[in-house]
């Protein structure tokens, strides 16, 4: 009788050890399979956009920095421009850029630029941006001209290196170069009529002061030849 009784607790014992390497290789094969994967964390990039006002006597709008996909333009020699390109060129309004749907990032300035004047805009991107850059400003004491850069792709920085580029002026087409409904001296900002002008973006021919044409409120100052503004743009972190 006490045989059988001892049998049954080996057996007992026996079969408790088989359950518990049974649990401890199903629990061995439970975190091969729950293994997670860590978490890759977006880098940062920085950029330091510098615009400086190079005219003898025009003052610039408040420069608006914006980023898109790559091919998007703000603009294009020989098309027309577009009503937020139009405010921007009529009036140094560029909110309408800003808000365009391909906008991604964007940063603005609340002060124009005097000439000789210079102002830095801070940009902060990750490595999941889009990476193409626009800037784009009025020269306040003119119809419709404006001057910057469109889809710029600014992914080859390296940290600490620098882009340069002497920016043109160009006439929106969209007002009358009439030199007197001119805002920086009081006139006229944003028309939507297109009346009278050649609607289509072009290299600025330049202006006509008080000395070349009678009915112009401009002055010898106002003056402005190619380029008009200098833009660096440096990769800080």
């Amino acid at each position: 009788m006490k045989k059988i009784q001892t049998f049954k607790l080996v057996g007992l014992i026996a079969m408790t050890a088989i359950l518990s390497a049974c649990d401890l290789d199903g629990n061995d094969h439970a975190s091969a399979d729950d293994t997670v994967e860590p978490i890759e964390t977006p880098q940062t990039y920085v950029y330091e956009v510098t615009l400086t006002n190079i005219t003898q006597g025009q003052m610039i709008s408040p420069p608006a920095v914006i980023t898109h996909a790559a091919g998007v333009k703000l603009w294009e020699a020989g098309e027309p421009a577009s009503v937020a390109l139009e405010m921007l060129a009529e009036s140094g309004d560029s909110s309408e850029l800003v808000a365009l749907p391909d906008v991604e990032h964007s940063v603005a300035s609340e002060t124009g630029l005097a000439p000789g004047e210079s102002q830095t805009l801070t940009l902060e991107l990750s490595d999941t941006d889009s990476m193409s850059l626009s800037l784009a400003v009025m020269l306040g004491i003119t119809n419709d001209a404006f001057t910057g850069v469109t889809d710029l792709d600014i992914s080859g920085l390296e940290l600490n290196e620098s882009y340069q580029q002497s920016l043109m002026a160009y006439d929106a087409g969209t007002e009358e170069n009439d030199e007197i409904a001119v805002p920086g001296i009081g006139g006229e900002g944003f028309n939507a009529s297109r009346e009278g002008d050649v609607d289509r973006v072009a290299v600025h021919a330049g202006i006509l002061t008080e000395l070349e044409l009678a009915t112009s409120l401009l002055l010898p100052e106002h003056k402005f030849d190619n380029p008009t503004a200098q833009l660096i743009i440096t990769r800080v972190q």
